[in-house]
């Protein structure tokens, strides 16, 4: 169910912790938050409790995305003792039946009771943070479940205190999962100019849509964040994306330009931007709903 079966294994591994404190050192001066989760599991990371903590010591907000199967008990009083601002689960859908056939290999009550557990401890130690998310994307079979299923779901993990069930719709990974469907809404993608993406071995890539990495911007090895986000190749893929998103790949491909828009600007990264940024992680995203991930 995931585009990381498809990379070789050269393309798999674990960030170096000097790496990762050398990246956080620089972006911390300029950096509002970090996600940390891309084309892998977050918590196979052995230090992945003590990443969060120096990120979090640097002042940066801090999120990141799992699929909750390696949540443990331990594992869950580190993480919270590390204080995340954001956490969201990936279960995708409210039934054993409908879990285990999207998610192959995964355990559906083994992963309920793992959020159950992160969940209570977090109340139990009288916390705000972090906001804590489950994410459901629209399979078929998701769409398809009975209206019992879905609010008894929803009840049982609103009743221990979860702040949000969100809905993602499937997209294609900038054309790795087939063509985009619908008509180009707009054509230039702002991501390229507030976030970037840092691969495990250092190579710097603009966006989480390019999974395979096929614009490499640099690597933070090598050069500086502030060199590699000002440097020749990152201006030039800005100029080229003004000009005619037709001629990049795989952006060319993404189905993202083919959603809705605000006054030209995406609105997906829009309210994203205006959620981080104002709204923040606390009561008022609760009551404001993380929109940008629904459309």
């Amino acid at each position: 169910m995931c585009l990381n079966r498809a990379l070789p294994k050269s393309e798999k591994g674990l960030m170096d912790f000097g790496l990762f404190r050398k990246i956080i050192d620089e972006a911390k001066s300029y950096v509002y938050d970090v996600y940390l989760h891309h084309r892998g599991e977050s918590l196979i990371h052995p230090e992945f409790p003590e990443m969060i903590e120096y990120a979090k010591k640097s002042g940066l907000r801090v999120k990141f995305h799992t699929n909750g199967t390696l949540m443990t008990p331990e594992l869950s009083l580190k993480i919270l003792e590390a204080g995340p601002d954001l956490v969201s689960f990936s279960v995708d859908g409210f039934t054993k039946e409908v879990y285990e056939k999207i998610r192959v290999g995964a355990n559906f009550v083994g992963t309920v009771n793992n959020i159950s557990y992160f969940l209570k401890l977090k109340r139990e130690k009288g916390l705000n943070k972090p906001y804590t998310i489950i994410e459901e994307i629209e399979f078929p079979e998701v769409i398809a479940s009975s209206y019992e299923d879905r609010k008894k779901f929803t009840e049982y993990f609103r009743k221990l205190g979860l702040d949000e069930i969100i809905f993602k719709k499937l997209y294609n990974w900038a054309g790795y999962l087939g063509e985009p469907s619908g008509e180009r809404t707009y054509t230039t993608c702002t991501f390229l100019w507030y976030s970037c993406v840092i691969f495990w071995d250092g190579t710097v890539s603009p966006c989480p849509q390019d999974y395979y990495g096929k614009i490499k911007l640099g690597n933070i090895k090598h050069n500086s964040l502030r060199e590699i986000w000002n440097g020749t190749e990152y201006v030039s893929l800005r100029k080229q994306m003004l000009r005619d998103v037709e001629k990049l790949i795989p952006c060319n491909k993404c189905d993202r330009l083919c959603r809705k828009k605000i006054a030209g600007i995406p609105f997906q990264y829009l309210i994203s931007y205006l959620n981080d940024n104002i709204i923040g992680y606390g009561k008022l995203r609760k009551i404001f709903g993380s929109y940008e991930r629904n459309e």
